[in-house]
């Protein structure tokens, strides 16, 4: 590229002209199997035909509206999102899921006195702004593999790292690409003690939502209920929309404050059209309940075929978002490169040597058993890999972050 200012690590030899569902093609009608999802984003495949029809239709009425005279039917769409994925509350459309990040900080800072933060180690949250220098951080890693039958906030991790009207906010799966489950007793402690010191729970869902863990939010797993939540990335299956979801309790609170916020793009009508669409095609094709179920089929294969493979350290998934931790002997890019030889683009961690299987919901068996047997053919033994060594990667960034 000579005009565009290169931020990303770009695939060389590869020039993208269209896609259709879980493929992209190239002018010379080469395909390639997209398991990213584009950045995560096109649960419902590329170029999906209701969303296409949606999208015309709104472009030749109403694009882009003044904040002060929004129409009545962006009220309806916001109830009828809410409605299906099952929040009791309002909602606020923005743009990205990092802007999205921010505004809910923002929202939850204008309710409690003290700003302080707390998260997970690698528990990426935001490009940008307030989550970004976030330092009250609980190493995830001891607490993964910690043995112990129950948490303490005694315990080294977690002493003194909850402090009274601080917020909470985390992703409850991705970690970097990483895949991780949160242990269940330490999402029971952290969560009880945020709510004793009257705390703000923010869950971030731009990655884990609707669906991409097999139910409408990654939160659902550990039986918890957040004060906001934030949505971004498949919302508009690949058009920029985001939103923050917040629970009635909060809303009233910051509407009984007067606060005020004005941004070109919040609460757009298309935007809005996109996000009730998805949302529409999510519950109306039982996708969420396809996600679970092809995940499953996916991550079982992968355990089974790859099970042998030396250079495999651990197979993590929940839904279709799985993580593939290969051997610090080897390098997840090496065997990115071999498969996108092979017509797969597949994501990869090179900090953390994984592999990253995140892809649209559509996805059928016969893809997948021809994606695993690539796969395999790629971790063979007898084909000579690159020692992983991050100095000397050809890449020039060390690490891949969720944009």
């Amino acid at each position: 590229m000579n005009y565009i200012l290169n931020t990303v690590p770009l695939l060389s030899d590869v020039e993208i002209t269209n896609a259709k569902g879980i493929y992209y093609y190239e002018k010379s009608g080469k395909r390639f199997i997209d398991l990213e999802s584009g950045i995560w984003c096109t649960s419902l495949g590329h170029s999906n035909r209701e969303l296409i029809k949606t999208i015309s239709k709104q472009i030749a009425k109403l694009i882009h509206i003044n904040k002060r005279v929004l129409p009545s039917y962006i009220d309806k769409v916001a109830e009828r999102i809410l409605k299906i994925v099952g929040f009791e509350g309002k909602i606020f459309f923005l743009n990205t899921g990092s802007e999205a990040i921010e505004f809910a900080i923002t929202l939850a800072g204008l309710i409690n006195t003290n700003k302080s933060l707390i998260t997970f180690v690698d528990n990426y949250v935001s490009a940008y702004g307030q989550a970004t220098g976030i330092e009250n951080k609980i190493d995830i890693w001891k607490c993964y593999k910690c043995d112990s039958s129950k948490c303490s906030l005694d315990c080294q991790v977690l002493k003194n790292k909850i402090a009274e009207n601080a917020t909470l906010i985390f992703d409850p799966f991705c970690f970097s690409r990483n895949v991780i489950e949160i242990p269940q007793k330490l999402i029971n402690t952290l969560i009880a003690e945020v709510r004793a010191k009257n705390g703000i729970v923010i869950l971030d869902e731009v990655t884990t939502g609707l669906g991409r863990t097999g139910k409408w939010f990654g939160f659902e797993h550990y039986n918890i209920q957040p004060d906001i939540v934030v949505l971004g990335k498949s919302l508009g299956n690949g058009y920029p929309v985001s939103s923050v979801l917040v629970s009635t309790k909060i809303a009233n609170e910051i509407e009984n404050q007067k606060f005020s916020y004005y941004q070109s793009h919040q609460n757009d009508p298309l935007g809005c059209r996109v996000a009730e669409r998805l949302v529409q095609i999510l519950e109306k094709e039982k996708m969420i309940k396809r996600a679970a179920e092809q995940g499953a089929f996916f991550l079982e294969l992968l355990k089974k075929e790859l099970r042998t493979s030396e250079y495999v350290v651990e197979i993590r998934g929940k839904g279709l978002m799985i993580a593939i931790e290969l051997s610090n002997a080897h390098c997840a890019e090496n065997i990115a490169k071999k498969l996108l030889n092979k017509g797969i683009i597949i994501g990869f961690s090179i900090k953390f040597n994984v592999l990253n299987i995140f892809p649209p919901f559509i996805i059928t068996k016969k893809e997948i058993t021809k994606i695993v047997q690539n796969l395999k053919e790629c971790l063979d033994p007898t084909i000579e890999l690159h020692e992983r060594n991050i100095n000397n990667i050809s890449y020039p960034y060390q690490y891949l972050h969720r944009i």
